[in-house]
């Protein structure tokens, strides 16, 4: 595997981990990321965003433009520094060509013409998950500390969480975020 080298700013690593890849058939690769003061949900997207735009020859510009996010936020994305939505990321992984469930996971997977919309694959994902368990909206509430109002409205696909909301929602069901965004 290579080691992408950190660049310097102001006198302190802009990107606060190191990264690995490794370049996989089918443009699917492997990336692990380890950042101290990044939260565990933010930290494979923040190393294979950094590794897709490197592979990819990306400017920080040019992502921004396609995917129609900000480039600061794609920055703070990269360095683990900012939660997002699950809209922003999809939007990204749309741009970069991956899913977006692999975009938050170890592993990028192109995407396919036809795949699913996020919000239905999140939606089915969290009502199977939920009923496996047979826990109800407000018990899942009550497990994860994410309303039950919540809940509801992302079942619906009438809310845009958060990867945090995410994220809480996922352990509490015993699936990683990737999991819970991957159909």
């Amino acid at each position: 595997m290579n080691t992408v080298g950190v660049p310097k700013a102001k006198g302190r690593e802009i990107l606060p981990q190191s990264i690995c890849t490794k370049a996989f058939e089918a443009n699917t690769f492997l990336v692990s990321a380890e950042a101290p003061d990044t939260p565990p949900f933010l930290a494979p997207l923040a190393a294979n965003l950094i590794a897709l735009r490197a592979k990819g020859n990306w400017s920080l510009g040019a992502l921004a433009e396609q995917a129609r996010v900000n480039p600061r936020m794609i920055r703070l994305m990269e360095q683990g520094q900012v939660n997002v939505s699950l809209n922003t990321v999809d939007k990204l992984a749309r741009a970069l060509g991956v899913t977006t469930g692999s975009l938050v996971g170890l592993r990028p997977v192109a995407r396919q013409d036809g795949d699913a919309l996020i919000e239905e694959v999140l939606a089915h994902k969290l009502v199977s998950a939920r009923k496996a368990l047979m826990l109800t909206q407000d018990t899942l509430g009550q497990r994860s500390g994410v309303s039950m109002y919540v809940i509801a409205h992302i079942e619906r696909q009438a809310r845009n969480p958060s990867l945090q909301t995410l994220a809480k929602l996922a352990a509490s069901l015993d699936l990683s975020l990737e999991a819970l965004l991957s159909k």
